[in-house]
């Protein structure tokens, strides 16, 4: 699907400094937005990139976000905090933008509102399990944004919800970075079976393209029968295990060939890693490498068996198509901290 509008279209990004927002402002700039880029901290005085204006936009302040929705036509809330404050500030912002009468948002929310659910997983499909605070949040920030898409008095409204998978490239701490920072400090290795289940990975180039072309479908609206609120799982067009993704980060930054680490030998790192990490906060001297061993959550997200199905992004042509050689070639890693 490709819907390039003649002049540019009117956009915000709320937390526009971060990783995901960061690439969602340039690549909307580049695709034909002016785009406002919002962030809680006061912008900077150095000169922006064409198409992009960086705008004053703490969530948790109603007059700065009423400032910052005023007179666009979309919005893209990509801003992460505190999971405490991201119901309130969601609330906030669509309160906003009923007053502004913006008609169009694209709410980013998580693969994580689908809880311990395995198998292959749609978007109809409801959470399995418990939530921790983080998908608690997602999930009530979802029912809001659904309740604001529905308001019969607001017709022309449409948005669109993204359930992104495992966002990695340039500028992930988690994902990208640290995981590089483990690998090089000897801490991570080959784990078997325990992390043979599928990695739902997505470049952030991939998601910044996604909102560019579904900004423009939300936008043309009724006109080109869109319905006013779509719901996606976002994934890249591969697969690999979680070993297969550790593996081929070790020969990006040219570390060795990953170890076996399996059974009592995994038991054993993760036991002292709990505490390394307590010896540290606490100023003792300490291995970094022993704190820096996977932990049981990880483990258990690395052995799911859980795939995340893209046909309805399909469908509506808004396919994701970095495969993992190429997105980890894009990628610049940040040294690691050994």
């Amino acid at each position: 699907m490709t819907l390039y509008p003649d002049t540019r279209r009117s956009a915000l990004v709320t937390g526009a400094t971060g990783f995901i927002g960061s690439v969602v402002t340039a690549s909307m700039a580049a695709g034909g937005y002016a785009v406002r880029a919002g962030t809680r901290r006061s912008p900077s005085s150095a000169a922006s990139p064409e198409g992009i204006v960086p705008t004053p936009c703490d969530l948790d302040d109603l007059a700065q976000t009423r400032g910052a929705v005023a007179d666009v036509e979309m919005v893209v809330h990509a801003a992460y905090g505190d999971e405490a404050g991201m119901v309130t500030q969601c609330r906030l912002l669509l309160q906003a933008m009923t007053e502004a009468n913006v008609p169009a948002l694209v709410y980013f929310s998580s693969i994580a509102v689908y809880g311990d659910r395995t198998g292959v997983i749609d978007e109809s499909m409801p959470a399995i399990g418990s939530l921790g605070a983080y998908a608690r949040a997602k999930v009530q920030c979802e029912s809001l944004v659904r309740a604001w898409a529905r308001d019969p008095a607001h017709p022309q409204r449409r948005v669109l919800i993204l359930r992104p998978g495992i966002v990695y490239g340039t500028g992930s701490r988690f994902w990208t970075d640290k995981l590089a920072e483990r690998i090089a400090a000897g801490a991570w290795g080959n784990f078997g079976r325990a992390a043979d289940g599928p990695a739902p990975l997505v470049h952030v180039g991939d998601v910044g393209a996604l909102v560019v072309e579904a900004g423009h479908a939300l936008l043309a609206g009724a006109s080109i029968g869109w319905p006013p609120l779509t719901v996606l799982n976002v994934v890249g067009p591969e697969t690999p295990t979680w070993n297969d993704y550790f593996a081929a980060v070790a020969r990006r930054i040219g570390a060795p060939a990953l170890p076996a680490v399996g059974g009592t030998g995994l038991a054993l790192r993760q036991f002292l890693a709990v505490a390394a990490k307590i010896g540290r906060r606490l100023g003792l001297a300490g291995s970094k490498r022993t704190a820096l061993a996977p932990t049981r959550a990880e483990m258990a997200i690395f052995g799911r068996d859980a795939v995340y199905s893209t046909q309805a992004a399909s469908n509506l042509g808004l396919e994701a198509r970095i495969g993992l050689e190429d997105g980890l070639a894009r990628t610049v890693f940040a040294q690691p901290k050994l």
